[in-house]
């Protein structure tokens, strides 16, 4: 994992870099030009509804450029927290200064032209980068969704979750559509210590889960090494089903060999332990999956599943927390009980 890491750190940087180094580039030409420049009611009309436009614009950019670099790139897992931080206040930065020039025009020929063509590929990326987001925060009500708790304490970030394949690669499993990966975050606000290859690197193995739902287990298996298996029938590796309605069942899978602590028949409550995070199953690296289904038995050929909310936590989507009451997650979401 160190090496995907180190790949978010470096486009983290070239971005940073290349919007430092844009915002000082157009200070320094504002400075130079700033005597020939007018105020935009006094541009002709045509560029005064051109730089009304950009205003329009250019919010609507920087937003979908924010909600697509933390939501839809999937690689955000690996940014450290300072990187997005600076991001979003560069971005804010580049928002302002922009928003001024706008409303300080220089009229000429060649600046005029230069706004046209800056004008359509933000008005473009705008349109697509907006429209993609509201495509990947559709997710079903709140009465057409499961509420249940966090299954875990701590601070965890996931992986894969949400109601389209734009943020949840389960999507295209129509009997894990709604199924959400999460990881553990460390002390250091990393996912992994060292390289991140071997199962004890990864802050996610070994940890604690704990009853989502006040039921009873109907299934549990832990006797699958904590390796990566293909076949069809242990892709789940080792995982727990426990039932909470007449007919809605939450699986807990990929966990740690030997670690489930209770048995077919428990009753079990919220927040009652119940095992630790593996490497079983079909899996990349140490991470729980989650899901609500219809069925006692984890089949993905057969088993419908239902949307997933929680009940009262806490999430950062972007850099700041907020309290959140029966909302879903989006991949990239920081979540903590309270």
């Amino acid at each position: 994992m160190k090496e995907f890491e180190d790949i978010v750190f470096t486009a983290y940087l070239i971005l940073l870099i290349i919007i430092s180094t844009f915002i000082i580039g157009r200070f320094l030409y504002f400075y130079r030009t700033r005597n020939a420049r007018v105020k935009i009611k006094y541009e002709t009309k045509p560029f005064q509804y051109l730089g009304y436009i950009s205003v329009v614009m250019l919010p609507l950019f920087i937003l979908g450029t924010i909600n697509y670099i933390f939501i839809l790139q999937k690689g955000n897992l690996f940014a450290p927290y300072w990187a997005k931080f600076l991001l979003l206040a560069l971005l804010l930065l580049l928002f302002l200064t922009e928003l001024y020039y706008i409303f300080y025009p220089q009229p000429k020929k060649l600046n005029r032209a230069m706004k046209i063509i800056f004008l359509i590929p933000l008005s473009v990326l705008a349109f697509l980068f907006n429209q993609t987001y509201l495509k990947a925060i559709k997710h079903p009500d709140v009465a057409s969704s499961v509420i249940i708790e966090l299954p875990f304490e701590g601070t965890w970030i996931a992986s894969g979750a949400g109601g389209s394949g734009l943020t949840n690669h389960h999507d295209r499993i129509e009997s894990q559509k709604y199924a959400i990966d999460i990881v553990k975050f460390g002390d250091n606000c990393r996912i992994f210590e060292n390289e991140g290859i071997k199962n004890e690197d990864s802050y996610t193995f070994g940890a604690r889960i704990i009853s989502p739902v006040n039921g009873k287990v109907v299934f549990a298996l832990d006797s699958l090494p904590d390796i990566k298996i293909t076949d069809r029938e242990k892709l789940a590796g080792n995982h727990i089903i426990v039932q909470f309605q007449d007919t809605l069942f939450v699986a807990l899978a990929h966990l740690k060999q030997n670690s489930i602590k209770v048995k077919i028949g428990d009753f079990v409550e919220t927040g009652d332990e119940l095992a630790q995070v593996g490497n079983s199953g079909n899996t990349d690296f140490p991470h729980l999956h989650i899901h609500v289904q219809d069925s006692e038995s984890y089949n993905i050929e057969s088993t419908k599943t239902y949307p997933v909310r929680f009940k009262v936590f806490s999430r950062m989507r972007y850099i700041f927390w907020t309290k959140q009451t029966n909302q879903f997650l989006l991949s990239n979401d920081i979540v903590k009980s309270n």
